[in-house]
């Protein structure tokens, strides 16, 4: 058991280990079929569909980096701040999760609107909640509250563009 400690205190496992999480709770969402998404009104201003993969890979490392930074000086900090930041960090990765289900999946456009808000909510509470254990992991969640705040309008456009009026 102490080999296994040992290695969990190793950096690079904990950025693999990051890595896993915040590349493998995606892979939970399952594939949506993109033609339904092509067919909606978008604004003018609507990123490209390649730009969303590109965008959102830096930003998934970004995150596990993060992730691992949390990982790394948990033992230094109070229980209870690391618990918030694994909650915070958790609750953002569910209501991303949450909201492609919605959105995609459910076709739910008006319905997205409160979960893309709260997916919002959880990053910037990612960041603050990470912040005092780590400096570097809440700038790290940064980048993502932009895009994500790019995405909300992008969001609240879709919905007045094809809501019947």
């Amino acid at each position: 058991m102490a080999g296994l400690l040992e290695l969990l205190d190793k950096p690079a496992v904990q950025l693999v280990g990051s890595a896993a999480v915040v590349f493998g709770v995606q892979r939970l969402v399952p594939t949506f079929d993109p033609t339904w998404y092509k067919a909606l009104r978008k604004p003018a201003w609507t990123p490209p569909n390649w730009a969303f993969p590109a965008v959102w890979i830096p930003l998934k490392l970004m995150q596990s980096y993060a992730l691992s930074l949390i990982w790394r000086e948990a033992r230094a900090h109070p229980a209870g701040s690391v618990a918030l930041a694994l909650g915070a960090f958790t609750a953002h990765m569910a209501l991303g999760n949450w909201w492609n289900i919605v959105f995609f999946g459910r076709r739910r456009l008006r319905e997205s609107i409160p979960w893309m808000l709260a997916f919002w909510g959880s990053i910037a509470g990612t960041a603050a909640a990470f912040k005092p254990i780590n400096q570097t992991a809440a700038a790290l969640m940064l980048p993502t509250l932009a895009w994500v705040t790019v995405a909300t309008k992008l969001n609240w456009d879709i919905v007045a563009l094809n809501t019947p009026k």
